[in-house]
């Protein structure tokens, strides 16, 4: 889930075939070296994009047996006295997916510090992306092999995790 997306993704990008051992379908002709691309899906496949991504880390595991601090109330019913709180945290799943989401990828080449090369920003819905996870500074932009480095989790096929789902 999410992860032959990404080993997709980094297909177009670097311009060589997919490696992927969750969902790819090899059999069939990949499409590589175009200047667009558009892929449509169902708004519940961005979640696991955005988290093989490593898009809206969450530093701390949240608990599954409680809810945040800013949804308790003796009643158990939501609230909004910490509504701060609430807006401080990065994943809100109403805020990214309400009835649809959109992710653009832009792969760049332009010359940064006095060099030529190519470098990668990533949108979600319309919002830049900070991509802390492979050294972009505050323009969300980071150098294309970087990006494509970042991506160790979805490089190799996710750790085996979709199939423990099964066992």
């Amino acid at each position: 889930q999410g992860v032959g997306y990404v080993n997709e993704l980094l297909a177009r990008l670097t311009n060589t075939p997919v490696r992927d051992k969750t969902t790819h379908n090899a059999s069939l002709e990949f499409p590589l070296g175009r200047a667009l691309y558009a892929d449509f899906t169902h708004e519940n496949l961005m979640v696991p994009v955005f988290a093989a991504l490593g898009l809206f880390d969450v530093s701390e595991p949240l608990d599954p047996h409680a809810l945040p601090d800013y949804l308790e109330t003796p009643r158990g019913r939501k609230h909004h006295k910490h509504r701060e709180d609430e807006m401080r945290q990065k994943w809100v799943a109403s805020r990214l997916m309400p009835f649809s989401a959109r992710m653009v990828t832009e792969r760049l080449a332009c010359v940064r510090d006095g060099a030529a090369g190519e470098y990668v920003r990533v949108f979600v819905n319309d919002e830049l992306q900070p991509l802390e996870f492979c050294g972009a500074g505050q323009d969300g932009i980071c150098a294309l092999e970087d990006f494509v480095e970042s991506q160790g989790y979805a490089r190799r096929s996710g750790d085996g995790d979709f199939e423990r789902c099964y066992d």
